[in-house]
């Protein structure tokens, strides 16, 4: 299992549709959304967290992949912070 914490932040995301997008593989990795743009979990997996954090790096590479996404969404950062528990 891995303790996951996540903060991350956009640019030009209208609508928030990047970052909802982004926020429900979050919410299936079973992170929860602390409110200040952080995202984490006491215990995720390392199956489940590779999986959906690899999806979370594809959507952030190619963000108007997602439908409905602004053409000038991109990603501003992404902080990381992971360790075995």
């Amino acid at each position: 299992m891995w303790r996951v914490i996540i903060r991350v932040s956009y640019f030009s995301d209208s609508q928030s549709r990047l970052r909802n997008h982004v926020a429900t593989l979050f919410a299936a990795m079973g992170l929860q959304n602390t409110n200040t743009g952080t995202w984490e979990s006491p215990a995720v997996p390392l199956a489940q967290a590779a999986t959906r954090l690899a999806q979370v790096l594809q959507a952030l590479a190619n963000p108007q992949a997602v439908p409905g996404v602004d053409p000038q969404a991109a990603l501003n950062h992404l902080w990381v912070y992971l360790d075995r528990v």
